[in-house]
């Protein structure tokens, strides 16, 4: 008895402990996690390192050339003396070749630092929609159950009507529907958050169907950014246009590269001769490559890569015209944000909240009808999840001009 009481106490424990709910999900505790556990990030970090990995590799001299040689064997059939001989070879480039190669390498692993930076950013980016999505969610829902709980009150006085005689049948089934309503909405909303949530989960590395706290309302407080200021920290910091320097100074290291083609390499050398009748011989050899097919390679090498670069300049000049486009739209979502929350505050929930109070007293003697009852009712529930909504798209706004700028905007703030 006493083992199937410990078993029962245990169970008993883990109900409670699952049914206990999500700790408050924080976006910065998020977003440090997104960093920490997501793959793609720590793939990102793989990548960066197996590009600096290429630089001293880019320096590396080419493999020598080891070779044996037997001659005049066998002896009674060449009348010879047998012979082995024993060479080796290493290719030496000109000077500042290798260096130059090096070059290129720096550059490129420049380039993969800008993408994984790139990787990090949209990640982060994705993470702060997903939260935000919450937010207005969980508004969505609050909102839903105040919306129902009046349904249910404003029914019971239908129904209270109805029974003396001051009321209609089917105002009681209007409100019933209107309910009816509000429930499958709230199954979308629920069916919604779930979605949200596992796509979160997968940002941090966890179990899809893992649970997910309720979002800490965090909006950011009004500031002043300077569109000059702003635009010219996004040039210098957005790691797209971080690569597309980097890759156009690897093509510029490469046709640097290709100059230095126009000189020879060497080889230097040595053999040993075993020799069966006569004492062994060393030797040594110097040779080097004749770059005499200059204006049909290296000359367009160079060309090639001058080439290149200049198409990356130009792909960068539209690409910084893009980022100026994306940051004045950004700033002009986040103004006509904070008007339209303004306008909310003051106008539209007040006068829609006086109009529902309205008509909620008059409801009772019969003054008002259903239908501008019910009107009232989701004219206030449009406005109070618009208001939520605004400020989600405010700070929406915000993660898209951090992400067009491609530094934390806290920076920024004059």
């Amino acid at each position: 008895m006493r083992r199937v009481a410990e078993i029962v106490l245990l169970a008993a424990a883990g109900v409670a402990q699952a049914a206990e709910p999500a700790s408050p999900l924080r976006l910065d505790t998020l977003v440090a996690e997104i960093r920490q556990r997501n793959p793609s990030a720590s793939a990102a970090a793989r990548r960066i390192d197996a590009a600096r990995i290429q630089i001293p590799r880019a320096r590396a001299l080419a493999d020598p050339f080891v070779q044996g040689m037997v001659e005049d064997l066998p002896p009674r059939l060449t009348g010879g003396m047998p012979m082995l001989r024993l060479t080796a070879t290493q290719m030496i480039p000109w000077f500042g070749k290798r260096d130059r190669m090096a070059a290129v390498a720096e550059r490129e692993a420049d380039a993969v630092a800008a993408r994984a930076d790139m990787t990090v950013l949209d990640l982060v980016a994705a993470g702060k929609r997903g939260y935000y999505g919450l937010v207005l969610n969980r508004e969505a829902r609050r909102v839903n159950r105040e919306q129902r709980a009046l349904v249910d009150t404003v029914v019971a006085i239908t129904v209270g009507r109805l029974r003396s005689g001051g009321g209609m049948h089917h105002d009681v089934l209007k409100m019933q529907t209107e309910g009816a309503m509000l429930d499958d909405a709230l199954v979308m909303l629920e069916a919604d958050r779930r979605e949200m949530a596992a796509m979160l989960n997968a940002l941090r590395d966890r179990a899809a169907e893992a649970e997910v706290g309720e979002p800490e309302e965090t909006f950011t407080a009004a500031v002043t950014l300077d569109r000059t200021r702003v635009t010219t920290a996004a040039l210098a910091a957005r790691p797209e246009l971080r690569e597309m320097r980097a890759m156009e100074a690897a093509e510029q290291a490469m046709a640097a590269a290709a100059r230095r083609e126009y000189y020879p390499d060497f080889m230097v050398g040595g053999l040993y001769d075993v020799k069966s009748q006569e004492p062994n011989t060393m030797g040594a050899m110097l040779g080097l490559n004749v770059p005499l097919w200059i204006g049909s390679r290296q000359r367009l090498d160079v060309r090639a890569a001058e080439t290149r670069a200049s198409a990356i300049e130009r792909d960068r000049a539209a690409m910084a015209a893009m980022v100026r486009a994306e940051i004045e739209r950004a700033l002009v979502r986040i103004d006509a944000a904070d008007k339209r929350s303004r306008l909310l505050e003051t106008e539209l929930i007040p006068r829609a909240q006086q109009t529902f109070d309205s008509a909620m007293a008059a409801f009772p003697s019969g003054t008002v009808d259903v239908l501008s009852l019910l009107d009232s009712l989701r004219t206030l529930e449009t406005q109070k999840v618009a208001r939520i909504a605004i400020h989600v798209d405010r700070e929406l706004a915000l993660v898209d001009l951090e992400r067009a700028v491609g530094t934390p905007l806290k920076e920024l703030v004059r």
